[in-house]
């Protein structure tokens, strides 16, 4: 069995906690042994992070070399003919891959083989352009990342490697972004185009899915920030194929609410909802800290289109709805008790205060400058906004016991005070007024040390 990775910091202390035991005949010596076999020894440790090293060294000299060969390639190009182009591109293709099994299977090179691996998918993706180019293909360039990627999908699922997920990720981000802000007016594809639907890379969740199965299966929360990052990327996307650009800053706020209630969802302590939780925190605090000045309202209501509040209203309705679908099936795939679809929906929103209203009050201002068109409430209610945020992420960072999350509340409260104190009383309060209000941050921030240092010492007690 796999022994359970683990950190340098965790396993001091592990080693620490289990010599106390045993010196106080709570533990007996074969049964402290064996808690110690189930993690990585201070040894493995060592070598997982010198292999890391050797990978991501190897993986740069793998891209720079391939990036030498395809100049090479390049700068004797036009004077090859077409025969001898393909040769050498699927020559250089076949070899790469049957050097990257060899060294897999026959030699039992794990790293060197991801990293010919990795070449042989860079190699892949030049391959598509270079043949496009030999028969002078004038096609829908993106499609040539789309190909890309579905070529990648096989090894990095196969080969339990993040190297080529993150590959994998960087060509699915350019296709999507390439198709929706250089052609969402082509309408959708699906044997065809369909112009009465935007282009907007629709078939993106079905290419990410085997992503986000294969990290919750393999325990890797670092895939899995990889793909809820395409996946966000992707969302915040929407607004642009279905032309309501000018308003899409408040349906990234919305996104932000969703992904910050997938992140509850997971439950407290679950290290799975930290990469859902830190986008949702990034989009939501950015939108609001945006939408807390009265005058970028004021610009935005200038600009403002009669049919963007009911198209984006529509699509935040769309995804909650899914999001919240996909939440609930999902807790009650996991959970040993059988529910109802409807009590595992009330499970997921259940005590989501400011997640869910935070997408509510994104639908509210949406509401608003629809029908109103005024831009003071909108701005006071992010200020509001701003405030809760904060106090929500120290009240996480408690529960949590996590650190960063508490101190990313206090530094958002902290951003939101300095950054009122300039908008509205910069002029006023000069120089002086500038020190008072550094003054307090900084006491409040010393008072906030000792509170985080008091409770951490009596949990420890």
């Amino acid at each position: 069995m796999a022994k359970r990775i683990i950190s340098d910091k965790q396993r001091a202390w592990l080693a620490g906690e289990v010599n106390a035991w045993r010196d106080q005949d709570i533990l007996k010596e074969d049964l402290a042994s064996r808690i110690l076999d189930q993690y990585e020894s201070q040894a493995e440790i060592s070598h997982r992070k010198r292999n890391k090293i050797v990978v991501t060294l190897l993986s740069l000299a793998a891209l720079l070399i391939g990036l030498a060969a395809l100049l090479l390639i390049g700068y004797n190009w036009q004077e090859m003919p077409p025969s001898l182009k393909l040769v050498i591109v699927f020559g250089v293709l076949l070899a790469v891959y049957a050097s990257a099994i060899y060294l897999r299977f026959g030699r039992k090179h794990r790293l060197l083989s991801e990293v010919a691996f990795f070449l042989g998918c860079l190699f892949y993706g030049a391959g598509i352009f270079l043949v496009a180019q030999i028969f002078h293909l004038n096609a829908h360039y993106p499609d040539a990342f789309w190909w890309w990627a579905l070529g990648i999908l096989p090894f990095a699922l196969c080969l339990d490697t993040l190297l080529l997920h993150t590959l994998l990720v960087a060509v699915l981000a350019i296709w999507c972004g390439t198709e929706i802000l250089g052609f969402g007016n082509l309408g959708a594809w699906f044997f065809g185009r369909w112009n009465i639907i935007p282009n907007g890379a629709y078939t993106l969740p079905l290419l990410a899915l085997p992503g986000f199965l294969w990290a919750y299966r393999k325990d890797s929360v670092r895939t899995l920030g990889l793909y809820v990052m395409l996946m966000t990327w992707w969302i915040i996307l929407q607004p642009f194929a279905w032309d309501f650009d000018e308003s899409a800053v408040l349906f990234i706020g919305a996104v932000g609410g969703l992904m910050l209630i997938v992140a509850q969802s997971h439950g407290a302590g679950n290290r799975y909802a930290e990469p859902y939780r830190i986008y949702g925190v990034l989009l939501s605090a950015g939108v609001l800290l945006i939408l807390s000045f009265y005058d970028y309202n004021e610009d935005m209501l200038r600009t403002w289109s009669n049919p963007a509040g009911s198209g984006l209203i529509l699509l935040i309705a769309v995804f909650s709805v899914a999001i919240i679908l996909i939440c609930a099936l999902v807790r009650n795939a996991g959970s040993s008790e059988s529910k109802a679809l409807v009590s595992s929906v009330r499970d997921v929103v259940h005590r989501q205060w400011l997640p869910g209203g935070l997408v509510v009050l994104m639908v509210v201002l949406l509401l608003w400058n629809q029908s109103v068109g005024e831009p003071l409430l909108p701005t006071i209610l992010a200020n509001f906004g701003m405030v809760l945020l904060a106090i929500w992420m120290m009240r996480i960072g408690l529960v949590t016991d996590k650190g960063q999350t508490f101190a990313a509340g206090v530094l958002y409260f902290l951003a939101w005070a300095v950054v009122r104190y300039v908008d509205l009383f910069g002029d006023f309060g000069g120089m002086l007024g500038g020190a008072l209000m550094f003054f307090l941050c900084g006491v409040v921030l010393f008072g906030l040390a000792y509170f985080w240092r008091g409770r951490r010492e009596k949990l420890h007690d």
